[in-house]
């Protein structure tokens, strides 16, 4: 399955937080408390920040240099809390390898899968699957899944939060927003720890990528809100990893729909999907 196989490789090491600022130590209406005293007091805070959002939009890209072989993709997300509802597009020749254009689609215990290969194997331009009928041995779309869910800003805020050494850099302008900039590092176990089970294991297998001790930055506006996440492995020089996230929006209506019922093959397994 070979579009899982790429975001395995790349798409999910996308991260995301949400950050908090607030007015002059006055509780704030979702509870959080005044500007942060120290860095780790605007990651806990962005944690609460990020329960009341409502949805988000972000461009995601991951660059990687393996034995000086060098790649990058991009992506365009989309969620909606109220409904667990996510959009990941990738666009058409994203990669030096030449991946075709592909989408996927989460609504509900819905799974839809687009991409252009589809077309040749079954005729339709998309897949569906019920998520409650995949099983263990599904490996790669559950590794698809997880690459895609990656961005949900609140999973990688509580994961932060268990930084030990994140420090305030200084104030940065990011996407024409003011922001504070943070740098930092965390033990991957002991973040793993914050999260639920599905969670747990969903990020471990996109951060393991990065090693046991992953850095990170992470640029926190004035309302609060994340406006960049880069996220480095710095093990080496022959095998490099970047990945990055800049959120454009926050809290704004988007439209995430199922595809046209015609352009749409109802499976019960995944066995043979060039995802």
């Amino acid at each position: 399955m070979r579009m899982a196989g790429r975001y395995a490789a790349g798409l999910a090491l996308m991260v995301s937080l949400a950050g908090c600022v607030g007015n002059s130590g006055r509780p704030s209406a979702d509870g959080t408390s005044g500007s942060p005293r120290t860095a780790a007091e605007a990651l806990d805070q962005a944690v609460k920040r990020l329960g009341s959002v409502t949805s988000y939009q972000a461009s995601v890209s991951f660059s990687t240099v393996v034995g000086g072989k060098s790649s990058h993709l991009s992506s365009e997300v989309t969620s909606r809390s109220k409904d667990h509802a996510l959009q990941y597009d990738v666009p058409f020749n994203n990669t030096e390898a030449g991946d075709p254009e592909s989408s996927v689609v989460l609504l509900g215990d819905k799974l839809y899968i687009k991409n252009s290969m589809l077309i040749e194997v079954i005729h339709k331009s998309w897949v569906s699957l019920s998520l409650s009928a995949l099983n263990s041995s599904d490996t790669d779309v559950m590794a698809l899944l997880a690459q895609v869910r990656q961005p949900d800003p609140v999973l990688h805020a509580k994961m932060f939060t268990t930084s030990k050494d994140v420090h305030t850099v200084g104030r940065e302008t990011m996407g024409g927003k003011p922001t504070t900039r943070y740098q930092g590092t965390f033990a991957l176990g002991e973040a793993l720890t914050k999260l639920g089970p599905a969670e747990r294991t969903e990020a471990q297998a996109v951060y393991k990528t990065f090693g046991t001790t992953p850095y990170f930055e992470v640029w926190i506006d004035d309302q609060r809100l994340i406006r960049k996440i880069n996220l480095v492995d710095r093990r080496g020089t022959k095998r490099r990893l970047n990945a990055t996230m800049n959120y454009s929006t926050f809290d704004t209506p988007v439209e995430i729909t199922p595809p046209a019922p015609n352009d749409v093959k109802n499976l019960t397994t995944p066995a043979g999907i060039p995802v």
